[in-house]
Protein backbone atom coordinates (compact mmCIF):
# COMPACT_ATOMS: atom_id res chain seq x y z
CA UNK A 1 0.00 0.00 0.00
CA UNK A 2 1.28 3.38 -1.04
CA UNK A 3 2.05 6.01 1.46
CA UNK A 4 -0.68 8.19 0.32
CA UNK A 5 -3.47 4.85 1.13
CA UNK A 6 -2.41 4.53 4.13
CA UNK A 7 -5.92 4.86 6.19
CA UNK A 8 -5.54 7.94 8.84
CA UNK A 9 -5.69 7.22 12.48
CA UNK A 10 -7.05 8.13 16.39
CA UNK A 11 -5.88 6.96 19.52
CA UNK A 12 -8.86 6.25 21.92
CA UNK A 13 -10.05 4.48 25.10
CA UNK A 14 -13.26 2.00 25.16
CA UNK A 15 -14.07 -0.74 27.59
CA UNK A 16 -14.65 -4.32 27.55
CA UNK A 17 -15.12 -7.03 29.99
CA UNK A 18 -13.20 -6.76 32.80
CA UNK A 19 -13.88 -10.08 34.74
CA UNK A 20 -15.89 -10.56 38.16
CA UNK A 21 -15.51 -9.93 41.41
CA UNK A 22 -16.43 -13.12 42.98
CA UNK A 23 -14.73 -15.31 40.03
CA UNK A 24 -17.58 -16.24 38.49
CA UNK A 25 -17.81 -16.68 34.37
CA UNK A 26 -21.26 -14.80 34.08
CA UNK A 27 -22.02 -11.85 35.07
CA UNK A 28 -25.54 -10.24 37.05
CA UNK A 29 -26.87 -6.94 37.96
CA UNK A 30 -29.83 -5.82 39.66
CA UNK A 31 -30.91 -2.49 37.79
CA UNK A 32 -32.65 -1.80 40.90
CA UNK A 33 -30.87 -1.67 43.93
CA UNK A 34 -27.16 -1.59 41.92
CA UNK A 35 -26.09 -4.63 43.31
CA UNK A 36 -23.75 -6.88 40.76
CA UNK A 37 -20.62 -8.92 40.48
CA UNK A 38 -18.87 -7.36 37.73
CA UNK A 39 -16.01 -5.42 37.52
CA UNK A 40 -15.93 -2.14 36.17
CA UNK A 41 -14.84 -2.15 32.26
CA UNK A 42 -11.45 -2.91 31.49
CA UNK A 43 -9.95 0.30 30.08
CA UNK A 44 -8.59 -0.64 26.25
CA UNK A 45 -6.41 1.83 24.67
CA UNK A 46 -6.97 1.76 20.97
CA UNK A 47 -5.87 2.85 17.38
CA UNK A 48 -8.63 3.72 15.33
CA UNK A 49 -8.66 3.75 11.52
CA UNK A 50 -10.39 6.05 10.03
CA UNK A 51 -12.79 4.31 7.34
CA UNK A 52 -13.44 7.25 4.97
CA UNK A 53 -9.40 6.60 4.36
CA UNK A 54 -9.41 2.77 3.97
CA UNK A 55 -8.80 0.96 0.90
CA UNK A 56 -10.77 -1.07 0.38
CA UNK A 57 -13.48 0.71 2.99
CA UNK A 58 -15.17 -1.62 4.95
CA UNK A 59 -19.15 -2.44 3.45
CA UNK A 60 -22.10 -3.97 4.92
CA UNK A 61 -21.69 -7.07 2.70
CA UNK A 62 -18.48 -7.98 2.75
CA UNK A 63 -17.78 -6.79 6.17
CA UNK A 64 -21.19 -6.40 7.98
CA UNK A 65 -20.34 -2.65 8.98
CA UNK A 66 -20.52 0.02 6.15
CA UNK A 67 -20.97 3.94 5.62
CA UNK A 68 -24.16 4.86 3.66
CA UNK A 69 -25.78 8.37 2.64
CA UNK A 70 -29.20 9.17 3.87
CA UNK A 71 -30.96 12.57 3.77
CA UNK A 72 -33.87 11.86 6.12
CA UNK A 73 -37.15 14.12 6.29
CA UNK A 74 -36.80 14.05 10.07
CA UNK A 75 -35.70 16.94 11.84
CA UNK A 76 -33.86 17.21 14.54
CA UNK A 77 -36.64 18.42 16.50
CA UNK A 78 -39.01 15.22 15.75
CA UNK A 79 -36.08 12.80 16.66
CA UNK A 80 -35.61 14.66 19.95
CA UNK A 81 -39.43 14.06 20.61
CA UNK A 82 -39.26 10.10 20.11
CA UNK A 83 -39.50 9.40 24.03
CA UNK A 84 -43.04 11.06 24.08
CA UNK A 85 -45.71 8.51 22.82
CA UNK A 86 -47.03 10.85 20.08
CA UNK A 87 -43.25 11.63 18.59
CA UNK A 88 -42.68 8.23 19.42
CA UNK A 89 -45.46 6.87 16.70
CA UNK A 90 -44.51 9.46 14.31
CA UNK A 91 -40.91 7.95 13.99
CA UNK A 92 -42.60 4.54 13.99
CA UNK A 93 -45.22 5.55 11.19
CA UNK A 94 -42.63 7.78 9.13
CA UNK A 95 -38.71 7.05 9.65
CA UNK A 96 -39.59 3.07 10.13
CA UNK A 97 -40.23 3.74 6.69
CA UNK A 98 -37.45 5.00 5.34
CA UNK A 99 -35.21 2.71 7.52
CA UNK A 100 -36.71 -0.25 5.99
CA UNK A 101 -36.36 1.05 2.33
CA UNK A 102 -32.86 1.83 3.14
CA UNK A 103 -31.65 -1.53 4.49
CA UNK A 104 -33.65 -3.50 1.72
CA UNK A 105 -31.25 -1.20 -0.87
CA UNK A 106 -27.89 -2.08 1.32
CA UNK A 107 -28.72 -5.92 1.84
CA UNK A 108 -31.07 -6.99 -0.87
CA UNK A 109 -33.45 -8.25 0.79
CA UNK A 110 -36.95 -8.27 0.85
CA UNK A 111 -38.08 -8.85 4.82
CA UNK A 112 -36.88 -5.95 7.12
CA UNK A 113 -38.78 -5.22 10.09
CA UNK A 114 -37.99 -2.15 11.65
CA UNK A 115 -38.85 -2.94 15.04
CA UNK A 116 -37.03 -0.22 17.95
CA UNK A 117 -35.61 2.53 18.09
CA UNK A 118 -32.32 3.89 20.66
CA UNK A 119 -32.01 7.90 21.15
CA UNK A 120 -28.52 8.53 22.91
CA UNK A 121 -26.75 11.42 24.42
CA UNK A 122 -23.37 12.39 25.48
CA UNK A 123 -21.98 15.59 27.03
CA UNK A 124 -18.94 14.14 28.49
CA UNK A 125 -15.77 16.15 28.40
CA UNK A 126 -12.50 15.38 27.73
CA UNK A 127 -10.44 13.50 30.55
CA UNK A 128 -13.96 12.74 31.98
CA UNK A 129 -13.39 9.21 30.62
CA UNK A 130 -12.86 7.37 34.33
CA UNK A 131 -14.61 4.38 35.79
CA UNK A 132 -14.70 5.27 39.09
CA UNK A 133 -16.62 8.79 37.87
CA UNK A 134 -19.76 6.85 36.01
CA UNK A 135 -22.03 4.35 36.08
CA UNK A 136 -22.11 0.62 34.72
CA UNK A 137 -24.94 1.99 32.45
CA UNK A 138 -23.03 4.84 31.40
CA UNK A 139 -19.44 3.78 30.57
CA UNK A 140 -19.12 3.01 26.72
CA UNK A 141 -18.86 -0.86 26.64
CA UNK A 142 -17.93 -2.47 23.78
CA UNK A 143 -20.73 -4.88 23.02
CA UNK A 144 -22.97 -7.07 21.00
CA UNK A 145 -27.05 -6.16 20.87
CA UNK A 146 -27.48 -9.97 20.83
CA UNK A 147 -25.97 -13.40 21.01
CA UNK A 148 -26.99 -16.98 19.49
CA UNK A 149 -29.55 -17.48 21.89
CA UNK A 150 -31.30 -13.75 22.56
CA UNK A 151 -30.89 -13.46 19.28
CA UNK A 152 -32.87 -16.30 18.20
CA UNK A 153 -35.57 -15.27 20.98
CA UNK A 154 -35.71 -11.66 20.02
CA UNK A 155 -36.76 -12.09 15.49
CA UNK A 156 -39.64 -14.93 17.57
CA UNK A 157 -40.99 -12.45 19.48
CA UNK A 158 -40.57 -9.72 16.73
CA UNK A 159 -42.40 -12.03 13.94
CA UNK A 160 -43.81 -14.91 15.68
CA UNK A 161 -44.60 -17.79 13.32
CA UNK A 162 -42.96 -15.93 10.01
CA UNK A 163 -39.32 -16.45 12.08
CA UNK A 164 -40.05 -20.19 12.91
CA UNK A 165 -40.46 -21.21 9.19
CA UNK A 166 -38.02 -19.07 7.78
CA UNK A 167 -35.47 -20.28 10.38
CA UNK A 168 -36.19 -23.82 9.95
CA UNK A 169 -35.86 -22.80 5.96
CA UNK A 170 -32.19 -22.19 7.32
CA UNK A 171 -31.92 -18.39 6.27
CA UNK A 172 -29.21 -16.28 7.37
CA UNK A 173 -30.97 -13.55 9.89
CA UNK A 174 -29.49 -10.66 11.21
CA UNK A 175 -30.37 -7.51 13.41
CA UNK A 176 -29.26 -4.52 11.38
CA UNK A 177 -28.68 -1.24 13.17
CA UNK A 178 -29.21 2.33 10.99
CA UNK A 179 -27.30 4.48 13.25
CA UNK A 180 -27.16 8.42 12.45
CA UNK A 181 -26.23 11.92 14.42
CA UNK A 182 -29.44 13.89 14.97
CA UNK A 183 -27.88 17.72 14.59
CA UNK A 184 -24.76 17.75 13.33
CA UNK A 185 -21.64 16.17 12.46
CA UNK A 186 -20.14 13.44 15.01
CA UNK A 187 -16.92 15.30 16.95
CA UNK A 188 -16.80 13.36 19.97
CA UNK A 189 -18.18 9.48 21.47
CA UNK A 190 -17.72 8.14 17.75
CA UNK A 191 -19.39 4.95 17.31
CA UNK A 192 -15.95 2.10 17.18
CA UNK A 193 -16.73 -1.12 15.38
CA UNK A 194 -14.72 -4.47 16.47
CA UNK A 195 -13.18 -6.10 13.37
CA UNK A 196 -12.54 -9.66 14.72
CA UNK A 197 -12.03 -11.56 11.10
CA UNK A 198 -7.95 -12.04 12.42
CA UNK A 199 -9.28 -13.75 15.53
CA UNK A 200 -8.97 -17.42 15.18
CA UNK A 201 -12.24 -19.59 16.04
CA UNK A 202 -13.71 -15.94 17.54
CA UNK A 203 -17.88 -16.92 18.45
CA UNK A 204 -20.81 -15.57 20.52
CA UNK A 205 -19.44 -18.66 23.56
CA UNK A 206 -15.24 -17.76 22.91
CA UNK A 207 -15.13 -14.19 23.04
CA UNK A 208 -18.02 -12.60 24.74
CA UNK A 209 -19.28 -12.42 28.59
CA UNK A 210 -22.73 -12.63 29.73
CA UNK A 211 -24.33 -10.18 31.82
CA UNK A 212 -27.92 -11.33 33.65
CA UNK A 213 -30.23 -8.38 34.48
CA UNK A 214 -32.77 -8.18 36.94
CA UNK A 215 -35.50 -5.50 37.26
CA UNK A 216 -34.44 -4.26 33.59
CA UNK A 217 -36.49 -1.26 33.36
CA UNK A 218 -35.13 -1.58 29.16
CA UNK A 219 -37.50 -3.92 28.97
CA UNK A 220 -40.11 -1.43 27.93
CA UNK A 221 -38.30 -0.16 24.74
CA UNK A 222 -36.44 -3.57 24.11
CA UNK A 223 -38.55 -6.08 25.28
CA UNK A 224 -37.08 -9.31 26.61
CA UNK A 225 -33.52 -10.41 26.57
CA UNK A 226 -32.10 -13.09 28.64
CA UNK A 227 -28.70 -11.64 29.24
CA UNK A 228 -26.25 -8.54 27.55
CA UNK A 229 -23.37 -9.73 25.51
CA UNK A 230 -19.82 -7.78 26.55
CA UNK A 231 -16.56 -7.78 24.29
CA UNK A 232 -13.99 -9.99 25.85
CA UNK A 233 -10.38 -8.52 24.77
CA UNK A 234 -8.13 -9.64 21.74
CA UNK A 235 -4.88 -8.35 20.90
CA UNK A 236 -5.77 -9.26 17.08
CA UNK A 237 -8.80 -7.06 16.94
CA UNK A 238 -8.70 -4.16 14.57
CA UNK A 239 -10.97 -1.24 15.28
CA UNK A 240 -12.80 1.00 12.98
CA UNK A 241 -14.63 4.39 12.77
CA UNK A 242 -15.81 7.29 10.70
CA UNK A 243 -14.69 10.63 11.57
CA UNK A 244 -16.95 13.29 11.42
CA UNK A 245 -20.06 11.64 10.56
CA UNK A 246 -22.41 14.01 9.35
CA UNK A 247 -26.34 14.19 9.46
CA UNK A 248 -27.14 13.10 6.05
CA UNK A 249 -24.72 10.01 6.36
CA UNK A 250 -25.61 6.98 8.47
CA UNK A 251 -23.56 3.93 9.70
CA UNK A 252 -25.67 0.39 9.19
CA UNK A 253 -24.17 -3.03 10.70
CA UNK A 254 -24.89 -6.78 12.14
CA UNK A 255 -25.68 -6.05 15.73
CA UNK A 256 -26.30 -9.79 15.41
CA UNK A 257 -26.11 -12.52 12.83
CA UNK A 258 -26.64 -16.11 12.46
CA UNK A 259 -23.87 -15.64 10.14
CA UNK A 260 -21.22 -15.22 13.03
CA UNK A 261 -18.29 -13.72 10.94
CA UNK A 262 -20.90 -10.70 10.05
CA UNK A 263 -22.04 -9.62 13.33
CA UNK A 264 -20.24 -6.54 14.56
CA UNK A 265 -18.73 -6.08 18.21
CA UNK A 266 -19.25 -1.76 18.90
CA UNK A 267 -19.94 0.52 21.30
CA UNK A 268 -18.48 4.62 21.46
CA UNK A 269 -15.27 5.19 22.47
CA UNK A 270 -13.37 8.07 23.74
CA UNK A 271 -11.19 9.63 20.67
CA UNK A 272 -8.15 11.36 21.83
CA UNK A 273 -8.41 14.29 19.33
CA UNK A 274 -11.87 15.38 20.61
CA UNK A 275 -12.13 19.14 20.94
CA UNK A 276 -12.42 20.37 24.16
CA UNK A 277 -15.31 21.90 23.16
CA UNK A 278 -17.12 19.37 21.15
CA UNK A 279 -20.67 19.62 21.25
CA UNK A 280 -22.97 16.75 23.20
CA UNK A 281 -23.44 14.11 20.77
CA UNK A 282 -26.73 13.09 20.25
CA UNK A 283 -27.29 9.88 17.88
CA UNK A 284 -30.68 8.22 16.79
CA UNK A 285 -30.71 3.89 15.69
CA UNK A 286 -32.93 1.95 14.59
CA UNK A 287 -33.02 -2.00 14.64
CA UNK A 288 -34.55 -3.90 12.31
CA UNK A 289 -34.79 -7.56 11.74
CA UNK A 290 -33.82 -8.93 8.40
CA UNK A 291 -34.19 -12.13 6.63
CA UNK A 292 -31.48 -12.75 3.72
CA UNK A 293 -32.29 -14.48 1.02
Amino acid sequence: MAAADVATTTTGLIGMWGGTRDGATDGFIDWASGATNVHDPKQVKIEAEDMRTMNPVPSYMKDGYGIAKHKTSITPEQFLAGNDPEGKKFLEDVYYKEVEELVKQITGSSIVVPYVFRIRQNSMKAGEFMAAKLSHSALPVAHVDRDAITGEDGVREVLGEQADELIKQGKRYAQVNIWRSIDQPIKKWPLCFINHAGVEGWNYDSHLARVYPTNDPRIAIRGEKKHDSVVKYDPNYKYHYVSNLDIDEVLVFSSFDSDVSKVVPHGAFWDDASPDDAPTRRSFEVRSWVFFD
